[in-house]
This record gives structure tokens, C-alpha cells and sequence, in this order.
């Protein structure tokens, strides 16, 4: 298996009231994706993806995104060779 030292990162506005909820589905997935919250009064957080678990990570968006609300700002991968 190859080992990645790069990460995907998205950035997405949510409603601030469910910064926690989602925090803790991810953490609920080993290593799926780290949560940090960029702007906790504007409900920024930012999902930091191992590409290993992209597809992953995806589907478990999705599946959030059907019972509650956000939108995607941005999506930028970082290189640790940079």
C-alpha cells in the first residue's frame, strides 16, 4: 500500500449549531478526516482527508448533507513535499 504525505483539505460553511454534531461523526471514523474549526461564529470548518479515505470521506458527506445543510467553499490538496 502506498503511503500518501499529502492531504485534501475542504472547506465548508455549516450552521454553527452543528459544528459539534459534525466533529463527531468524523471523529466516530478512525482517521477518516480531521475536523477544524476555521470560524466557529461564521460555521467554517475545514475537513484535512488523507487521500486513502477520499472516496470515503465523500460518501459520508453526502450522506450528511441529506440531514443538514452546507455548502462547499473550497477543496485544495497540500502537498508535505511543498
Amino acid at each position: 500500500m502506498k503511503v500518501h504525505t499529502d492531504s485534501v483539505q475542504w472547506q465548508i460553511e455549516v450552521d454553527k449549531k452543528d459544528i459539534a454534531y459534525i466533529v463527531s461523526i468524523f471523529e466516530a471514523y478512525d482517521n477518516l478526516a480531521v475536523v477544524r474549526t476555521l470560524d466557529p461564529s461564521l460555521g467554517i470548518i475545514e475537513l484535512m482527508i488523507s487521500p486513502d479515505y477520499l472516496e470515503d470521506a465523500h460518501k459520508l458527506t453526502e450522506a450528511l448533507a441529506k440531514e443538514i445543510p452546507f455548502r462547499l467553499l473550497a477543496k485544495r490538496t497540500i502537498s508535505a513535499n511543498s
